[in-house]
């Protein structure tokens, strides 16, 4: 019991921590590393981001009516399959016992 409040009292000693950016001095590259069954090109794609540009940023969309039915179904049918298989491992299980 004495351990259990001295674990959960221990963040109250915590000492503060402090955040220090990290600037880097040269500017970063991205260069491409070959391999033997994919040409480079096909390997990776990078595209170049200016760091004064605005993100592109959409609107978050709520979901339709139908959507969000068409989710609970589908939980529904996970559930039911789980509850299912669980029932036949385990009558398989007694059967074989």
């Amino acid at each position: 019991m004495l351990l259990a409040t001295g674990l959960a009292a221990r963040p109250l000693w915590a000492v503060e921590q402090t955040v220090t950016p990290l600037n880097p001095t040269v500017e970063q590259r991205v260069e491409p590393i070959g391999h033997a069954a994919v040409a480079p090109s096909q390997a990776q794609r990078v595209e170049a981001v200016a760091s004064d540009g605005d993100q592109a940023v959409g609107p978050v969309v709520p979901p339709t009516p139908g959507e969000k039915a068409a989710e609970r179904t589908g939980k529904v049918a996970v559930g039911f399959m789980a509850v299912v298989l669980s029932i036949a491992a385990m009558a398989a299980q007694i059967m074989f016992i």
